[in-house]
């Protein structure tokens, strides 16, 4: 079973999704591959920058392991992380505007840092990794459809289980993850509709 849930959480890694991610919006907006993988290699560079981040912040002893299992560590990772998130927003918005699409991923992704940092550091370690899959399926529901949205959505509780049973999370901050991820989403296509009018 730990063998298992190590693999689940390794497949659904909020890196990889959020790697994929880019390419998934901008193929949906542009119908184009070639497009769509540019900001594909554009935004792994930032994901990337991140996860050596991590490395490094944990063979120093700044993170004790890949997760950031102790809560008080967090808040130097989120910063980076919402520092990164911003330059990548500027970036999209300088480069294609604010109607683009990613842009408006980008400020999801902004919103989603900041809050995940104030509710780590107020009151609870949210899983980030519940966080950014509930993103990924809702994200990708809204923009391929409901058929989509059903062969992804079994997904949230498998990711669920393995966190808890890695005793990596808490039921309580998987469903804050949870929640979190999924508000968020919400939201940021709510503002996009908003801005499209």
């Amino acid at each position: 079973m730990i063998r298992f849930a190590r693999l689940v959480s390794y497949l659904l890694h909020p890196g990889l999704l959020l790697i994929l991610m880019p390419y998934l919006i901008v193929y949906r907006e542009t119908y184009n591959s070639f497009y769509a993988f540019k900001w594909l290699t554009f935004s792994s560079l930032f994901t990337l920058v991140i996860f050596g981040i991590l490395i490094i912040g944990q063979r120093r002893g700044i993170f004790s392991d890949a997760d950031i299992s102790i809560r008080e560590q967090r808040y130097r990772f989120y910063l980076f992380g919402f520092c990164l998130a911003l330059i990548y927003l500027a970036t999209a918005v300088y480069f294609k505007g604010i109607l683009f699409s990613i842009s408006i991923a980008a400020i999801g992704s902004v919103v989603g840092i900041a809050a995940s940092a104030l509710i780590n550091y107020f009151y609870i370690k949210d899983s980030i990794h519940m966080a950014v899959l509930c993103a990924f399926v809702i994200t990708l529901g809204i923009l391929y459809g409901p058929v989509i949205f059903a062969l992804l959505v079994w997904t949230i509780p498998l990711m669920a289980w393995s966190r808890i049973t890695l005793k990596r999370h808490t039921i309580s901050e998987v469903i804050v993850g949870s929640i979190l991820g999924s508000i968020t989403t919400i939201l940021t296509f709510l503002f996009a509709q908003y801005l499209y009018r």
